[in-house]
């Protein structure tokens, strides 16, 4: 019997682009399908919108389930929808970026040719860029992979990812957070599980204004940098006695943040600090190549600083 699929996508104050997220996961070609959308408190017009589903994924043969849950982010509603999901595996989607008809099947088919891996992740494009598929090839190292997840030769966007059920059951869901709970239920996955890459482009992101990664803009930007690296700081306390926990690479994920914040404070002219931030970064992280091509844009930052200009975000 074919492994039934359960796409999970949580949703919050977006009844109008449901149509594109849930349309795309009734077009799939893959069955059994079920389909499990968890309104998150959005306090709207969303029930009337997910009801109205009903009859369109009966008519397209998805099993078909919508819950409402008081408000609590992205995180916690996918382990709502996890939690009352049938499949064997597990598919995430958000309610605004969509899937190709085929990525369901065409991932299952890669999960049945590796029955040790636990995640499976494909490419994407942006939406208005479809011939632009991210990431490059040399970022979809597949296998063990912490080490390249902390240094970014592995990128495993959440919208493309399919897990096994045991994956849930074995290293738990989603963070509670608001950002960066995608990658570190990646890092938590890879320590147990090896995971498998698709280079083909399955999944289409759209970029919205709403969205979570873009609220407030730089000041927002620094607000997640400084949670990215408590959670990673939290992660590492709790797992770093695991076997495949590597300290050098998750320095690397350190860098990597750093080296984002950094760069924020220095793009607000924020030059003083971005330079107390390296310096903290380089005792936490030791010598990265990421922090030392800093030190010549910390240098023009601040010479730009004495003419009253900033430098530019490229």
């Amino acid at each position: 019997m074919s492994e039934l699929v359960s796409a999970v996508i949580p949703t919050y104050r977006r009844p109008g682009a449901l149509d594109r997220s849930l349309g795309s996961v009734l077009r799939q070609t893959w069955r059994p399908l079920e389909l499990v959308v968890v309104d998150d408190g959005s306090g709207d017009n969303t029930p009337e919108v997910l009801q109205a589903w009903a009859d369109k994924a009966k008519a397209a043969g998805v099993e078909y389930q919508w819950h409402t849950k008081e408000n609590g982010g992205p995180g916690a509603a996918r382990n709502f929808g996890m939690e009352r999901a049938s499949g064997e595996l597990f598919a995430f989607l958000d309610d605004d970026d969509r899937w190709y008809p085929q990525k369901i099947e065409t991932q299952v088919a890669h999960m049945r040719m590796h029955p040790e891996s636990g995640v499976s992740f494909t490419r994407y494009v942006h939406s208005g860029k479809e011939g632009q598929p991210k990431p490059r090839m040399e970022n979809i190292r597949d296998g063990w992979v912490f080490d390249s997840l902390c240094s970014g030769q592995t990128r495993a966007h959440l919208q493309t990812l399919m897990i096994r059920r045991e994956v849930f059951a074995r290293v738990g869901g989603f963070a509670s957070h608001r950002n960066f709970e995608d990658f570190e239920f990646c890092l938590r996955a890879s320590l147990d599980f090896p995971f498998t890459a698709v280079a083909e482009a399955l999944t289409v992101i759209e970029t919205v204004e709403s969205s979570v990664s873009r609220e407030a803009g730089l000041e927002g930007d620094l607000e997640r940098d400084h949670l990215k690296l408590e959670v990673l700081r939290a992660f590492r306390q709790r797992h770093g006695a695991h076997e495949r926990f590597h300290e050098p690479a998750m320095k690397q994920a350190f860098a990597r943040i750093y080296d984002e914040h950094i760069k924020h404070l220095i793009w607000l002219g924020r030059v003083d600090e971005a330079r107390a931030a390296w310096g903290r970064a380089l005792d936490e992280c030791g010598e990265q190549p990421q922090l030392a091509a800093l030190k010549s844009k910390l240098t023009r930052a601040k010479v730009a600083g004495w003419f009253g200009r900033k430098l530019r975000k490229p």
